[in-house]
């Protein structure tokens, strides 16, 4: 009777380690019944934005967003994973870290990895690198942001470490000199404080700040992309009165075209999908014409009823949460490599929570 006792708990640990095996090599067969439904109307994306000059892959993926709209109130939602996140890969021994997909074979390899880690069914992307990123955030004005004096301090250390890299390019005769000390100029920051003025780069650099933690660095981006969000409604504003059924048609327009957000017309959807343009041009996606117009008019509607409110999109209808759980614990190190071993279940939790709760 006892040894069949301790051949049965052997098998069972048998089982247990076989069972943990298979999950680790082969961690994309969640059933296709647990992957979440979101009948809701909103539209869920992966944003990636990636260090080096290519869209599709071959640099590090910084920033791993899923970003989720709703067009017909305007809110909008930010999730994002830090990049020393470590996940499980198929084909690798070893856990490795987020960023690791994106530089093998670009946004979709992200999406991929990320729905099979978190057991999410994410069908869309979107993915800028640096350089159209902060052209982008040229294109509607640049952002404002609150930086302290260190943030600003550390920034204009990168500036000036851009610059040797840019100096060495002059030296090769690949720039002028001239070329170097105004790209210099342009992107040094004087000023800090709430509501600071910042041009692309200089957001783009903002953004990636790692001096204090990774964490901080990814709520960082979080800010710079979600007030991206707001310049672009004040770019729409500046141009559209909009209005609704119940607000009434506009008094003043002072040049502005009026457009009835419970009745808009094939025209008013052309303009505003002109106004949105760069958002897509500038990046490399799947979005069908159907997503890029809710992805718009979602942004259009929060634009409209913070200008109504008298808020911010950022502080009224955009809320975000930058994950793991364990983002702000000591590091882990896995074959030599620091990063955070997260409980995968906990924080799949965490994610659909947020992303799909209730209005």
């Amino acid at each position: 009777m006892k040894n069949r006792m301790i051949r049965r708990k052997m098998l069972v640990k048998w089982m247990a380690g076989v069972t943990a095996l298979i999950l680790v090599l082969f961690p994309f067969s969640a059933p296709a019944e647990d992957l979440p439904k979101d009948e809701r109307g909103w539209v869920d994306f992966v944003l990636v934005c990636n260090e080096g000059m290519s869209n599709t892959g071959g640099n590090a993926g910084n920033t791993m967003m899923v970003v989720s709209m709703n067009p017909d109130t305007g809110k909008i939602r930010l999730m994002m994973l830090t990049w020393d996140t470590f996940i499980r890969y198929q084909g690798y021994d070893v856990l490795q870290r987020l960023d690791m997909p994106y530089r093998n074979n670009g946004p979709e390899e992200t999406m991929r990895v990320f729905n099979a880690n978190f057991n999410m069914d994410i069908k869309l992307f979107m993915s800028l690198n640096y350089l159209n990123l902060a052209s982008l955030i040229d294109a509607y004005g640049g952002v404002k942001v609150d930086v302290s004096r260190a943030e600003r301090n550390a920034l204009n250390g990168m500036v000036a470490a851009k610059k040797e890299n840019i100096q060495a390019q002059a030296n090769m005769g690949l720039l002028s000199q001239m070329m170097v000390e105004q790209l210099a100029e342009e992107n040094y920051l004087s000023e800090y404080g709430p509501e600071t003025q910042l041009n692309g780069l200089q957001a783009v650099g903002f953004g990636w700040l790692q001096y204090d933690s990774v964490y901080n660095c990814c709520m960082r981006e979080v800010k710079v992309i979600a007030n991206l969000f707001s310049s672009v409604g004040s770019n729409i504003r500046q141009k559209v009165i909009l209005y609704t059924n119940e607000s009434g048609y506009p008094e003043n327009l002072n040049n502005r075209r009026a457009i009835n957000l419970d009745d808009m017309t094939e025209e008013d959807l052309s303009f505003l999908r002109t106004e949105m343009a760069p958002i897509f041009q500038m990046a490399y996606h799947n979005l069908s014409e159907e997503d890029i117009q809710n992805i718009s008019n979602a942004l259009v509607r929060a634009a409209y009823l913070a200008s109504r409110q008298g808020v911010s999109i950022f502080d009224d209808f955009l809320t975000y949460l930058v994950l793991p759980l364990e983002a702000t614990q000591e590091y882990d190190i896995v074959a030599g490599t620091k990063g955070h071993i997260v409980d995968y279940a906990a924080n799949e939790a965490a994610i659909k929570e947020f992303l799909f709760a209730e209005d």
